[in-house]
């Protein structure tokens, strides 16, 4: 038979074990929630880096800070036309550069073979710089002053001699495995390196003057991938006929 005093006592116990149990699952609940918190966080701030580091991803970038915004749909095409078509006239142009090297383009197939990579990689690094300096004027961490542009097209033009001199360097190798002419390689890596270089600081320097005329710096990001895709024909263009018809003539 169990003694009274012994019933308390049990139920005491057993009454600060389900305290403990209760309190362990309240401070286990406001771990994970906690945990929860810090995983959206640190999510987010991934985001952020990549966007600031250059995500070549428009979309990506511009739903980290986006609000719902209700707009007409009729409205919403026409802004969008109006920008898309003159892209469209403007990268018409580089049909105007072909025809101009319509020779060099017969008489060395290699420079059309890779015209479509050397453009790309124009785009490509023309548009990484542009989304960094997009953001950093959304955001508020760059302003469009002199000192700040001039500041940003040094650091971005540095960085633009390390990946022109990188990518030539891949650039001269695919070439020469696949072509396996040294004159080749040579005319399509020296073009490479002139176009990232120049997308490079191009992609800097439009969101910019976009911002300096009153213009949404955000259309930079398109623009900047159809100029240099004009920029990078011309560029080609001009650099192998320069080394293909006329340096390695001269030597």
């Amino acid at each position: 038979m169990v003694q009274p005093g012994a019933l308390r006592t049990m139920s005491w116990g057993w009454g600060l074990e389900a305290r403990k149990r209760t309190h362990a699952t309240l401070l286990c609940g406001a771990e994970r929630g906690l945990a929860t918190q810090s995983t959206d966080e640190s999510s987010s701030r991934g985001f952020a880096d990549l966007c600031d580091g250059g995500l070549p991803d428009n979309d990506v970038c511009n739903v980290l800070e986006a609000s719902p915004i209700d707009t007409a749909v009729l409205a919403e095409a026409w802004t969008r036309g109006r920008w898309l078509l003159g892209l469209l006239v403007l990268q018409s142009t580089s049909s105007f550069v072909l025809d101009n090297y319509q020779q060099l383009l017969k008489d060395h197939i290699v420079v059309t073979l890779f015209l479509t990579m050397l453009v790309g990689a124009g785009g490509n690094a023309g548009n990484q710089s542009s989304i960094k300096v997009i953001r950093g004027l959304a955001t508020g961490s760059l302003q469009p002053t002199v000192a700040v542009i001039r500041k940003t097209l040094w650091q971005q033009a540095q960085i633009g001699l390390i990946l022109g001199g990188a990518l030539s360097v891949g650039g001269f190798i695919r070439v020469y495995l696949t072509n396996g002419n040294v004159a080749n390689a040579a005319a399509i890596s020296t073009s490479l390196f002139l176009i990232v270089m120049t997308s490079v600081v191009a992609g800097t320097a439009l969101p910019f003057a976009l911002a300096k005329g009153g213009v949404d710096p955000a259309n930079a990001g398109t623009s900047i991938q159809v100029i240099m895709d004009v920029l990078g024909v011309a560029i080609t263009c001009a650099t192998c006929h320069f080394v293909l018809d006329q340096l390695v003539h001269a030597l």
